[in-house]
This record gives C-alpha cells, sequence and structure tokens, in this order.
C-alpha cells in the first residue's frame, strides 16, 4: 500500500512538475503577445501622426492654391507651381520639375479638382511622362 502511494505520489510531482511547465510557456506566450500588442499601439499611434501631418499639408497648399488663383485667376498649373516651389522650376528651360506630372501627383489632382470645381476644365492637366531636366538656370549675381 505504501509503495502505491509513493508512486502516486511520484505521479502527482511529475503531472505538478508538468502543468508548471505548461503555465510557465503560456506565459512566455503572453508576453510575447503583449510586446507585440504594444508594437502594434505605437505604430498605429506613429501612422496617426503622419496622418495628421499629411491632411495639415494638404489644407496648407489648398488655402495656397486658393489664395494664388484670387491673385492670378488666368495662371496655368504651371504657374502655380512656379509660384509654390521656386526650386523646382529653376530650369534653362522654364519647364516645371517631371514629377509634378506624374499620375499619383498630388499638386496635379488638387489643381485639376480646384480647375473642375470652378468650370475650368479648359486647364485640366493630364499626367504624361516628361523627360527630367539638370541643368538649372545659372544666376549671373550669383558670382
Amino acid at each position: 500500500m505504501k509503495t502505491l502511494q509513493r508512486v502516486g505520489n511520484a505521479l502527482q510531482k511529475i503531472n505538478l512538475a508538468h502543468l508548471i511547465d505548461e503555465m510557465e510557456k503560456q506565459q512566455e506566450i503572453a508576453y510575447a503577445l503583449e510586446h507585440v500588442n504594444e508594437e502594434n499601439m505605437e505604430e498605429m499611434k506613429r501612422k496617426e501622426l503622419v496622418k495628421e501631418a499629411r491632411d495639415a499639408c494638404t489644407r496648407l497648399l489648398k488655402e495656397h492654391l486658393d489664395g494664388f488663383l484670387i491673385n492670378n485667376p488666368g495662371a496655368v498649373y504651371e504657374d502655380w507651381i512656379r509660384h509654390l516651389h521656386p526650386d523646382n522650376a529653376d530650369f534653362a528651360d522654364n519647364r516645371i520639375d517631371h514629377r509634378f506630372y506624374v499620375e499619383d501627383s498630388d499638386h496635379r489632382r488638387m489643381w485639376n479638382e480646384k480647375m473642375e470645381s470652378v468650370d475650368c476644365i479648359e486647364r485640366i492637366v493630364d499626367s504624361r511622362h516628361v523627360l527630367p531636366v539638370y541643368g538649372q538656370k545659372t544666376s549671373s549675381s550669383s558670382i
């Protein structure tokens, strides 16, 4: 009888050790999941900050476009870009930077939306492939 009791006690200790081991593994998983969750929350906060910054920039661009068109009612897209980003329009052939014509150009899209809203569809700018120009104007006063 004592032998059976010792075997029973030994089995209980083995089962208890196994149970403790399983609980420790589950706790490790819980810590790992908590860490991943914290990283996800931080990433969500970063993305929200990026969205807020982008929205603020978009508002400023729209305000600039509205003011520019009030002061320059007959202006074309390239005039606005030259005014807004003179560093992207300082080329020897007077073109603006080719990136302002790409399909995903926020500036071009914003301009087109404005032209549609004021019923000036003839001033809408289509996306196009323009070869980049790298030679900038040289100023005679820079010497």
